[in-house]
């Protein structure tokens, strides 16, 4: 078993790729913008304290191929897998934020579509055992007023029509997903994706939602944090580790039930969330923008799908915000010494 991880040195990337060296599973890490010195920081520093685990985790590095790669280059896509053709899974989460999408609908594209064509004709071409990619919640729209009851958790088969959406990256996701199932179909091979919500934990460093990192990172490292939105605008949170685990066993599980899955998280307004960095640090400053009254997503997602699945829970709001707060303190005195 070998893995290939695209975006691998990216936000949510480099932690499945933690994830592998945790688990000691071969990996080749791909990225268009290769940061191995963060990604290797993000393992580091997790089993500082911890010197029979940090030995391990520096010998799984060592043994780690890090790839520079354009996912809409399909000849470097397949020269990547006859160089290394041991490879058997792909984690694919090499992809174009909804702002760089916005600034360069050419480029956006190229990765967006043309890249996740590439991945999928790579699961055909190298008789790979799985693919799995990370579609998003925004295939579901930019309100939840579109399902009815505010309560209401947006399931897998919910439906938004074009007219209900605000991201363009969003409905290239629905074009990914519905491009997966026609190779599902006539190629009777393995494909799944998972729909993300916000993502938080710390480290994020481009897209839109830079907030998802600075709303307890900044207050971590005594610095203020102001949220471009309303307290009263409610969504859905993840940290970025739960994530990981959620990619890795849905990629390692030998059959799956489902095309599509929901990861779940946890559905707060922006005062809730920021009650619970405020409950860690008191001394949290922070503040919203009433202006904005809430965020172009939806507020709530289930999870049950997945839960069943793969027999795992994400840790609770606390939990999360505390393990990034962690994070940020240790990182900063690191960069100190």
């Amino acid at each position: 078993m070998k893995f290939l991880v695209t975006g691998g040195t990216g936000f949510i990337g480099a932690r499945v790729v933690v994830n592998l060296w945790e688990r000691k599973i071969p990996v080749v890490v791909a990225d268009l913008s290769l940061n191995i010195e963060w990604t290797k920081q993000i393992a580091l520093l997790k089993y500082l304290n911890a010197p029979v685990k940090l030995s391990e985790i520096r010998e799984q590095i060592d043994n780690t191929e890090f790839v520079h790669l354009d996912v809409a280059d399909k000849e470097a896509v397949n020269q990547l897998f006859l160089k290394y053709h041991d490879i058997t899974h792909v984690i694919h989460l090499a992809y174009l934020m909804s702002a760089e999408v916005e600034a360069n609908h050419h480029r956006g594209a190229s990765v967006n579509i043309l890249g996740m064509a590439n991945m999928f004709d790579m699961v055909v071409d190298h008789q790979l055992a799985r693919l799995v990619f990370a579609s998003s919640e925004t295939i579901y729209g930019a309100n939840h007023s579109a399902y009815g009851d505010e309560n209401y958790a947006v399931k897998e088969e919910d439906f938004c029509s074009l007219d209900d959406h605000f991201f363009t990256y969003g409905v290239m996701k629905m074009l990914n997903e519905y491009t997966a199932q026609k190779y599902i179909k006539t190629k009777g091979v393995s494909i799944a994706c998972m729909r993300p919500p916000i993502v938080y934990g710390d480290g994020r460093m481009r897209g839109s939602v830079l907030w998802a990192c600075e709303f307890a990172t900044n207050p971590a490292l005594n610095k203020p944090v102001k949220l471009p939105f309303s307290k009263n605008a409610r969504d859905c949170w993840i940290y970025v580790d739960d994530v990981a685990e959620q990619f890795v066993r849905l990629a390692l599980k030998p059959e799956l039930n489902h095309f599509s899955y929901n990861n779940g998280g946890h559905s707060v307004t922006a005062g809730e969330l920021m009650q619970t960095v405020k409950n860690i640090l008191p001394d949290a400053r922070y503040e919203f923008d009433e202006n904005i009254p809430r965020t172009p997503l939806v507020d709530r997602c289930d999870s049950t799908r997945l839960e069943q699945e793969i027999g795992f829970i994400p840790r609770s709001l606390e939990d999360g915000i505390r393990a990034q707060i962690e994070e940020a303190r240790s990182r900063q005195l690191q960069v100190s010494y």
